[in-house]
């Protein structure tokens, strides 16, 4: 029970760094910044870290890729939608966590 939950809490804290730089992400696609490659390249390795068929890293990859094919409104707004979605994972990992682990 104790490794389940220590697995939970590492997942959600993937999921806070993810979120946290979708949220970077979202600014600097608004602001047409020079440190857009660095936070992709940081997404990119976070991504990597996670299972192939994990949700949260099919989240990030579908913001990145956006984000690199497209810096425009509809990139900000597919970032978005994977921030929010992320967010969600956050809220299921705390609502588990905080429950107690089954």
């Amino acid at each position: 029970m104790e490794e389940r939950r220590g697995q939970l809490v590492q997942r959600l804290r993937q999921a806070e760094q993810a979120r946290d730089l979708l949220r970077e992400l979202e600014r600097l696609l608004k602001e047409d910044s020079r440190e857009l490659e660095s936070t992709l390249e940081r997404l990119d390795g976070l991504a990597q870290s996670l299972p192939e068929a994990d949700r949260i890293r099919w989240f990030i990859e579908s913001a990145v890729g956006s984000a690199r094919v497209d810096r425009s409104v509809k990139a900000g707004s597919d970032v978005s939608r994977s921030r929010s979605a992320v967010e969600g994972e956050l809220s299921t990992l705390r609502g588990t966590i905080d429950r107690g682990v089954t």
